[in-house]
């Protein structure tokens, strides 16, 4: 590379591109002297350095001088003596290195260092100016489409929304205007710089707390959300003042705020719902739109039971197991849903063959017969006692040495 080409190439990075000229220098001379190492000719005692004002390049190597052939970082004495008369085997001689020879090490190096500082440089900037706004939502235009990714232009730098962080149905052209919470800033590597998402938790917060401003000002506190991106989600709300309805604020005049926040999320529903520091009561409120007859909470097993109407069961579960699913991530517990006229049935049917096991090991006799006195309305011995043999023999299934069995063993009690 020549000089003057050198010195207009610096010149113009550093006034267009606002990096100084010692940060360049220093990134050249490192590069230059790296490549010269690993030249054959040069070996590992290369050094360069570049005048900032000029641009000309002052390349040497130290050699150490010996009585033997020349090679590598090594130089004869006789040839030392030539050009350093005070040369002494043992000791170390600088040899500059001809900027002819040194140029085409400098050609293939300079215009690539220049590059990557210029890179570097423009993600440092990158990052100074985004890195407030991580955990945020920032607007951009939509570039170009990579691979199932969207690239977002945000005329300072680019960003990526990749496959995973869209909601489903996004469907975006180029021009179009994107909002995305900013996830990260990556310094490194190629491609785009910022790393955005639309699905994450964090971004429906942020539009509640964009669209709603006494979240903002912190009149009303998002307690947890539960979210199935696209589909459906859960927000849990709190009021600090007791004269201000959470629900009420999060909805707006005629449901104008959560309307906003549904169309951004592509239609995405929402169910607000208020936070209570009771478990039970909370539960509840989550369970929404179901209404639960009865709710077990086991904390330590972080398991909870709710029993609901078999009329609530498709409510309580939801499409495709969607509102216990979102309730339980809510809640950061598993939740499981009982039907409860199943669970006054399953209760009866234990309740009766206990007592068919009690009779029959009171009576000493057969489960078989016992279970034939139980649904027959005789539950227990005194019962039976009372019962003549007629009404034994009109027992449906009862044989006369059944009858006779019972009777038996009702003269020993």
């Amino acid at each position: 590379m020549a000089v003057n080409e050198l010195l207009s190439l610096l010149e113009y990075i550093e006034q267009e591109r606002g990096i100084s000229r010692d940060e360049l220098i220093e990134a050249l001379e490192v590069s230059l002297a790296s490549a010269g190492r690993k030249s054959i000719e040069y070996g590992k005692n290369c050094q360069v350095k570049v005048d900032k004002m000029s641009g000309k390049i002052h390349a040497w190597v130290e050699l150490e001088v010996i009585e033997g052939k020349t090679y590598r970082e090594c130089i004869n004495i006789d040839e030392a003596i030539k050009i350093s008369p005070d040369a002494k085997v043992g000791e170390s001689i600088t040899v500059e290195i001809p900027h002819k020879e040194f140029g085409r090490i400098a050609a293939q190096t300079a215009k690539q260092t220049m590059m990557q500082q210029l890179r570097k440089a423009e993600r440092s900037r990158v990052y100074d100016d985004f890195k407030d706004l991580i955990g945020k939502i920032i607007s951009g235009n939509v570039r170009r489409h990579e691979s199932g990714n969207i690239i977002v232009d945000f005329q300072k730098a680019e960003g990526v929304l990749s496959y995973k962080d869209k909601i489903p149905g996004d469907n975006y052209i180029i021009g179009d205007r994107l909002n995305a919470l900013l996830l990260d800033v990556n310094t490194t590597g190629s491609g785009p710089t910022l790393i955005l998402s639309r699905s994450s938790k964090k971004f429906l917060y942020r539009l509640f707390e964009r669209e709603v401003s006494e979240i903002s000002d912190g009149t009303v506190e998002i307690k947890g959300i539960a979210r199935d991106p696209g589909v459906r989600s859960k927000i849990a709300v709190a009021s600090n003042e007791s004269r201000v309805d959470p629900i009420g604020a999060c909805i707006g005049v005629r449901g104008s705020r959560v309307k906003n926040i549904t169309m951004e999320l592509g239609g995405e529903r929402i169910d607000i719902i208020r936070y209570d520091s009771n478990l039970k009561n909370y539960v509840m409120n989550a369970m929404q739109p179901s209404t639960p007859k009865s709710i077990e909470i086991d904390e330590d097993k972080k398991n909870i039971n709710v029993y609901v109407d078999k009329a609530q069961i498709r409510l309580a579960i939801g499409k495709n197991w969607q509102n216990v699913r979102l309730c339980g991530q809510l809640l950061g517990m598993k939740i499981n849903i009982i039907s409860d006229n199943d669970e006054k049935e399953n209760a009866f049917e234990t309740k009766i063959k206990q007592t068919i096991s009690d009779l029959s090991k009171k009576l000493d006799i057969d489960e078989s017969i016992s279970s034939k006195l139980v649904k027959n309305g005789i539950l227990t011995v005194e019962g039976l006692k009372e019962t003549d043999k007629e009404d034994l023999l009109a027992i449906e299934d009862f044989d006369q040495n059944e009858v006779e069995i019972i009777l038996n063993i009702l003269e020993k009690h």
